[in-house]
Formats: C-alpha cells, sequence, structure tokens
C-alpha cells in the first residue's frame, strides 16, 4: 500500500463565499485521480494573508503550496521562501502554456528563474448604470477623459431614481493592498509611478504622482465617490450591482461570475443573471498622459522547505489545468492566465469583450518586481489609509496629501536602501 503525502495548500478567498465549496470540489477530483495525495485546504483573509506568508517563512513552516499575489515573487524569492521550478516548468513547456504579462510574473529577471505558476489575472474596467445615465442624457462617451469623467460624476452625484440619491462611484474604503491597486491607474495615467525607473527610490510623493494620487482622493472629497456615510468600512459592489446605490464602480472581471453571469457572452452553459441589461462596461479614463488601468492575479508557488517536491508540482499543475481554470472562471469569476483557456471564453469580438481584451492587453499594467514590494505596499497602505481617515474627519487638504506623502517615501526610501 503506497503511503499517503499530505500537501498543505493555502488561498486567499479569491470568489468569496464561494471559494471554499468550490476548492473543495476541485481537491476531491485531484485527489480521485491522485490517491496519495490528501490536500488540506486554508483560506486566508487578504488582509492577513502577506504577515500570515512572511511569519510563515521566518519560521520556515510555510504550507507546500500556496497563493501569492502577482507583484510578490520576488519579494519572497528573496527570502528564500520560494522552490525554484525553473527545471519542472521547461520540462512540462509550461511558458508558452500562459500569457507572457502573467508568466512575466512569475519569473525572476534577475536569473531567468521561474518560482511560480499564474494561476488566475484579473483587470479593471468601469462599470456603469446604462439606464441612469439615459434618464440624465449622459453618453457613455464623457467617460473616456478625466475631466469629462468628473463631469459626469457632478451629474450623478445626489440625483434620485426612486430608491433615493444616488452617489457617482462606488469606491472601497478598505486599508487593504486593494487600496494602492485602485489607486495605481490614477498615477500611471498622470505620468508618474510608485518608484523611480531604477527601482531605487519613491517616486509617489513627486509632483505626477500627487496629481493622479490627489484627483483619486479628491472624487472622496468632493462627495463624488461618498464614503462619509458608511458605518463600517467595506467594498461597493453589493450596493452598486443590487441595491442600486451608485452610478459607476470600478472592479474586476470576478463580478461576471457573482454578479452579472452572462453579461460577457460567454460560451458557458450558465444562466444570465435577469438585471444584465442595466449595466455597461468601458474603459477607466484617460489622464493627461494616457490611459492605464491595474492588471493584478495571483500565483501558485512551491514552499522551498516542503518535503513533498514532487506530489506539489501535481497539485500545481492540476490547479493551473485548462479543465480547472476553466471550472475556476465559471463559479468565482477569475480570469484564466491559460492563453488557451482564455480564447476559448473571449475569442469571438463583442464590445464588452474588447474593453475585457484591450484593458488587460493593451491598457494594463502592474506593479514592479522588486525585493521589498511587499513592505512598500504596505506603507502605502498606511499612507493611503491616513488620506481615507483624513476625509472621514473632514481634515483633507492639499497640505496634509503633501506632508503625509513625504513622509510616506522617507519610509519607502529606507526600506529600498537595504
Amino acid at each position: 500500500m503506497r503511503k499517503v503525502i499530505c500537501l498543505d495548500l493555502w488561498i486567499m478567498p479569491n470568489g468569496g463565499y464561494e471559494t471554499s465549496q468550490f476548492m473543495e470540489k476541485e481537491i476531491a477530483d485531484f485527489e480521485q485521480t491522485h490517491p496519495n495525495i490528501k490536500v488540506n485546504l486554508s483560506i486566508i483573509p487578504w488582509s492577513k494573508a502577506w504577515q500570515r506568508i512572511i511569519t510563515a517563512a521566518k519560521s520556515k513552516e510555510l504550507p507546500d503550496v500556496f497563493q501569492i499575489g502577482n507583484s510578490w515573487t520576488k519579494t519572497l524569492t528573496a527570502i528564500n521562501a520560494l522552490t525554484d521550478v525553473t527545471d519542472k516548468a521547461i520540462m512540462d513547456k509550461m511558458k508558452n502554456k500562459f500569457s507572457l504579462t502573467s508568466w512575466a510574473t512569475c519569473e525572476v529577471q534577475d536569473s531567468n528563474k521561474i518560482y511560480a505558476l499564474p494561476w488566475f489575472v484579473d483587470v479593471r474596467m468601469l462599470f456603469y448604470r446604462k439606464d441612469f445615465f439615459e434618464k440624465l442624457g449622459l453618453d457613455p462617451k464623457e467617460l473616456d477623459k478625466w475631466e469629462s469623467f468628473e463631469d459626469v460624476c457632478k451629474a450623478l452625484t445626489g440625483f434620485d431614481f426612486g430608491s433615493g440619491q444616488i452617489g457617482a462611484l462606488g469606491v472601497s474604503d478598505l486599508k487593504d493592498q486593494g487600496l494602492v491597486h485602485d489607486v495605481a491607474p490614477w498615477i500611471w495615467s498622470n505620468g508618474g509611478d510608485f518608484l523611480t525607473a531604477d527601482r531605487t527610490a519613491a517616486a509617489f510623493h513627486k509632483e505626477r504622482a500627487l496629481r493622479g494620487i490627489k484627483f483619486y482622493f479628491d472624487l472622496m472629497q468632493k462627495g463624488y465617490a461618498p464614503i462619509l456615510d458608511r458605518r463600517v468600512p467595506g467594498q461597493p459592489l453589493y450596493d452598486f450591482f443590487t441595491l442600486d446605490k451608485y452610478g459607476m464602480c470600478i472592479t474586476g472581471a470576478y463580478v461576471f461570475a457573482n454578479y452579472l453571469r452572462g453579461f460577457i457572452e460567454t460560451p458557458l452553459s450558465i444562466q444570465p443573471s435577469k438585471s444584465i441589461e442595466k449595466f455597461g462596461v468601458t474603459f477607466l479614463p484617460a489622464g493627461p498622459i494616457g490611459r492605464f488601468t491595474f492588471q493584478g492575479g495571483s500565483n501558485l508557488s512551491i514552499s522551498s522547505y516542503s518535503a513533498n517536491q514532487a506530489e506539489a508540482w501535481q497539485l500545481l499543475k492540476f490547479l493551473t489545468s485548462n479543465e480547472f481554470q476553466m471550472h475556476q472562471y465559471e463559479i468565482v469569476g477569475a480570469l484564466p492566465s491559460l492563453t488557451e483557456t482564455f480564447n476559448y471564453l473571449f475569442g469571438e469580438r463583442t464590445e464588452k469583450k474588447k474593453v475585457l481584451i484591450e484593458s488587460y492587453s493593451k491598457y494594463g499594467r502592474s506593479h514592479f518586481q522588486v525585493d521589498f514590494w511587499g513592505s512598500v505596499e504596505f506603507i502605502l497602505v498606511e499612507f493611503f489609509g491616513k488620506i481615507i481617515d483624513s476625509i472621514k474627519a473632514h481634515k483633507y487638504n492639499e497640505g496634509f496629501l503633501v506632508k503625509e506623502a513625504n513622509q510616506a517615501a522617507e519610509q519607502v526610501n529606507y526600506i529600498l536602501s537595504l
């Protein structure tokens, strides 16, 4: 009788409440075809994931396989937390199976070694209520530029469509890594960045980046993206897609499965949502320098401390297979990183698919891969969180923004100098 190998797997709640049930079913299928392997699943909240992984890495108690944000690869490689899977990836011809963009997040470019496999990708788009726009005589084309986008925000704010006054733009006020992703496109669209081109110093406190940051948080300050009436911080998705509280919302493709089934016209046999005709989707507005959106996603890695490297690789291959990625998109809305799966789902162009595909392939951008990005990101979360607190306390102004930006930049520069 063969010995049963137990693998520990850590992931984040990528599909909300659906995650556990979906993953347990998929794991059961994996265990059926790999009777010598048992997988123990743990779901870690995004807000705690980074610290949990870092703590486990320091004590050499990482799980065999774990999910990482696609900007974490180089940082975790620098502390020897990840297994080099270059030889396995070459043997199984993995590189050609994934998009170049997602594959690049698994590679440490200094050494051309592979430390992860792409699991899923995501990209931010601007969703809006077509019926609200029609009632106010607004044209979605007005969402194309920063200036006209703000004019639309002003027109939508406070309008009553029968269920109470709405806010123009639903935004999150959670203080987690998602906040950095929310701000990023506005910085990039004004020609700024978080770090200098050589990645050795902070740049978000410089004029171009600061103007992008200011534009985004001014939307909250002016009441166009209201956050003052919330009892607890949260995401705006349910309020936007279900409760009619906002005219627009910037979010990722995962909402297709959770709120807009059938919206993107996938070839999957799913029951369309009854309300999808109310919604439209377009690109994020272009700034003075150009149009950008945040392109995120997650990778899967094997711990360098795992005693079950061969079995862990089998699990990685299963979780990045065409069949699994198809199921994952259908159930939790995670965009497939496999080129074959992505092309099958979105190969036939429609206007909605054009927005998705071009947001991903033309306007999508990710964070720099630097050794200390995880630490930099947490400094940024604290910085942006202070801005949100100041808006809620009615103390936000440009002077406050500049002061906090400079203080955060000093912290980042110290981290990068180590």
